[in-house]
């Protein structure tokens, strides 16, 4: 009887650690975050007759395959307003987009083509760029000196607590991207609300948001009175699958 009480808990501890598996924490996740790699980035996007400066907050994501570049779709609001736009494309006045951590453009990455452009795809308003807030660029070259965020791909819990990286509108100190405490709320599908944990500044659009472990799970979109709005990794892995984009899927 003992042999056979022995066999049932190892098969117990079997299916229970199949069924669990172990999370491996990103090594930097533990340090102080003046000492975490930049993977927080602002944007530099140039015009024929426009440039736009430390422009909301962009990052890398790392597919498993390779490394892209992702930045907020709401930025084409400000287009759409001062350059003229009217759908999500960047149009043959475009020159460059560089991205780089704030005050360290010598770090810098240019994108080498926006990869889900879409001239018949307007722009629209916030209440509708919400549930599709994530462009994606195919970087000109790779730079070592900045670091993509791996893709966790199963949902932020309701209560979760996760953590915006980037810089703010006003943030009295720039010289390292802020740190922002914030609770899922509600999930939506392409997009969650969120809870603020504190009074946070505005201007953080595109900024990406992390687990407790140091995994992407979202992208800073903007806000809806008291709550904030947060794009989910889904719309993410469709446009990946739309494009052609490979990456790791979830098993």
């Amino acid at each position: 009887m003992k042999n056979i009480a022995l066999i049932l808990i190892c098969i117990m501890l079997m299916f229970g650690c199949k069924n669990s598996p172990q999370i491996i924490k990103e090594p930097w996740i533990e340090k102080p975050v003046s000492s975490w790699p930049d993977f927080a980035l602002t944007n530099e996007i140039s015009f024929s007759d426009t440039t736009y400066y430390d422009i909301a907050n962009s990052f890398l994501v790392d597919t498993g395959f390779d490394t892209i570049g992702v930045s907020c779709k709401h930025i084409f609001l400000i287009f759409q307003n001062q350059v003229g736009f009217s759908s999500i494309d960047l149009g043959d006045k475009f020159n460059y987009w560089n991205m780089y951590p704030k005050n360290h453009k010598e770090k810098t990455v240019s994108i080498k083509r926006l990869i889900n452009k879409n001239s018949k795809e307007p722009i629209d308003q916030f209440n509708t760029l919400k549930d599709r807030d994530w462009i994606i660029f195919e970087l000109d070259e790779k730079n070592t000196q900045l670091y993509p965020l791996k893709i966790r791909y199963t949902p932020v819990k309701k209560n979760e607590i996760v953590y915006a990286v980037g810089w703010a509108k006003n943030q009295k100190d720039n010289s390292k991207p802020g740190l922002f405490k914030m609770q899922c709320y509600m999930d939506l599908g392409n997009y969650y609300y969120i809870k603020p944990s504190e009074n946070q500044p505005r201007g953080r659009s595109g900024s990406p948001v992390i687990d407790k472990n140091g995994y992407l799970v979202g992208i800073v979109s903007g806000q809806e009175g008291k709550l904030g709005v947060m794009g989910a990794v889904p719309y993410l892995t469709m446009m990946f699958d739309k494009y052609g984009i490979e990456y790791k899927k979830p098993r």
